[in-house]
């Protein structure tokens, strides 16, 4: 129920219907947690149960897996490595992503925001992850595919074609390359070739991640590649729209709001030129 007209009454239902699909375990009883968190925390715990959850979170425009893939992103690339970290890492889980998943978000964004940010968080995710398994371990991971630097331009260029809309990637991306001049060529191997090129996450999964963590950032200049990019991997409009939606609760107002401006004007744009 995401209508506009409800009473109070039913928005903290949706609220504690978020919190049972989000935390399971961690919360068996919702109706206490709530009442603990607002004798805490007052009106700032009120409305992060009514309003992010009842308000941001019953919203359909995007799943629960989708809401809560955009959620760990943002929250590494804000540096919110601590308890949310953690309860989300679950709730992930609990919204149907698998380990793999889960890992892969961290290991995309690490492409955005450095390594430093990506290191405290894997060792969070890790942690929440080990909840899930029986003997308390994760099973042992594989290493990064070992691609030469032919092998890492190919998929480069792949992933250009399908991000840029590219008809002829190999004639287009040495002008890439010359616009961006030393980072260039680790911009097609490494950031596309190596990273976008994984396929444990979509590339429709990766696009909207990375719409994300350029709004959280604030970075909207780079927006102008990555809207039109995610609508290429089949990120529609509306859930475009929604990943502003879900930084309201995750990233605040001002970075929500700038974040919509600029998508819509670049929709504004792509439907200029359509019509020329």
């Amino acid at each position: 129920m995401t209508t506009m007209n409800r009473t109070f009454e039913e928005r903290r239902a949706d609220s504690l219907d978020g919190l049972r699909k989000l935390r399971r375990e961690l919360l068996p009883d919702p109706e206490t947690g709530v009442a603990h968190t607002e004798k805490v925390w007052g009106a700032t715990g009120s409305f992060t149960v009514d309003f992010v959850l009842a308000d941001i979170w019953s919203r359909p425009q995007l799943s629960r897996r989708d809401r809560s893939m955009i959620v760990l992103a943002t929250l590494i690339a804000l540096g919110q490595t601590g308890k949310e970290m953690a309860v989300h890492t679950q709730g992930a889980i609990h919204h149907g992503m698998t380990r793999e998943e889960v890992e892969e978000v961290v290991t995309h964004v690490s492409a955005y925001v450095g390594f430093p940010k990506t290191l405290g968080a894997i060792r969070v995710v890790q942690d929440g992850l080990r909840s899930f398994e029986e003997n308390g371990k994760l099973p042992p991971h594989e290493p990064a595919a070992r691609k030469s630097d032919e092998e890492r331009y190919h998929d480069g260029l792949d992933v250009l074609r399908t991000l840029m809309g590219w008809a002829d990637p190999a004639g287009e991306a040495p002008k890439l390359e010359e616009r961006l001049g030393p980072i260039g060529p680790l911009a097609t191997r490494y950031l596309f070739g190596e990273v976008w090129a994984r396929t444990q996450l979509s590339r429709r999964d990766r696009s909207l991640i990375t719409v994300a963590i350029l709004t959280a950032l604030g970075r909207t200049d780079q927006m102008t590649t990555h809207v039109p990019g995610a609508l290429n991997h089949g990120v529609t409009r509306e859930e475009i729209e929604e990943v502003m939606v879900q930084m309201l609760g995750y990233a605040g107002w001002p970075a929500a709001v700038s974040g919509l401006a600029k998508a819509r004007e670049i929709f504004a744009a792509i439907d200029a030129e359509s019509s020329e």
